[in-house]
């Protein structure tokens, strides 16, 4: 077995291109690195998946997406997003532990776009992550030390407390991306306000005063 991740990256500078790539290390230490002088934009996370064969699966991903590649020398491809998903999780093969099979979709973009003045600061990555039975929400930390330094803090909470209709709302048997899109549309701002760490206190106090406690548990 050779295990790693395959990550799809993009950037906002680069509208239509994904470049899918492998690392043995954080997929996100790998997207700083690509961020040089010559790409005004950082790379962005757009999701990632652990294989017991990662560099077999990079190949055969590869493979699929030839004729979509941008160019021979450069991980860079002109296709769809979700179907770029589809694919990895199409071609993965089923690990041999069930316990290493794991997931991520990052929500970072759509959480800024949503709530524009909300966010703390020092907040430049969240995700939505599975493996077998567990939902959670990560969140990266970045803040700056000596003045070019960054201490970085990977913060991660376990969804499975939150319930509907004596349901979990985040089942881990569901698709990662369902489970992104349902935290960005459908949970309420006073919910992430209970159960997260994503707001700042200016924006927590404003959500308190506007918003009265929704129907949904926490437990």
């Amino acid at each position: 077995m050779n295990p790693g991740y395959v990550y799809i990256l993009v950037n906002p500078s680069m509208p239509g291109l994904i470049k899918i790539g492998r690392t043995l290390r954080d997929t996100r230490a790998r997207a700083r690195e690509l961020c040089t002088t010559g790409v005004p934009m950082p790379f962005q996370v757009a999701f990632e998946l652990f294989s017991e064969q990662h560099e077999e699966l990079e190949e055969a991903a590869h493979a699929k997406l030839a004729d979509f590649r941008v160019t021979t020398s450069r991980e860079f491809f002109r296709y769809p997003l979700d179907k770029a998903i589809d694919l990895l999780l199409e071609l993965n093969s089923p690990p041999k532990n069930p316990e290493s099979n794991f997931v991520a979709e990052d929500i970072t973009e759509a959480l800024q776009t949503k709530y524009p003045q909300h966010l703390r600061p020092g907040i430049v990555a969240v995700r939505i992550v599975q493996a077998p039975g567990r939902v959670w929400l990560e969140i990266t930390e970045e803040n700056e030390v000596s003045g070019y330094l960054k201490d970085q803090s990977i913060m991660r909470s376990d969804l499975a407390f939150i319930i509907e209709d004596e349901q979990p709302f985040f089942r881990p048997e569901d698709d990662v991306r369902a489970n992104a899109r349902k935290f960005v549309e459908d949970y309420d701002p006073y919910s992430i306000m209970m159960t997260t760490d994503l707001f700042h206190d200016e924006a927590c106090r404003k959500i308190a005063s506007l918003h009265k406690p929704h129907k949904r548990s926490e437990t």
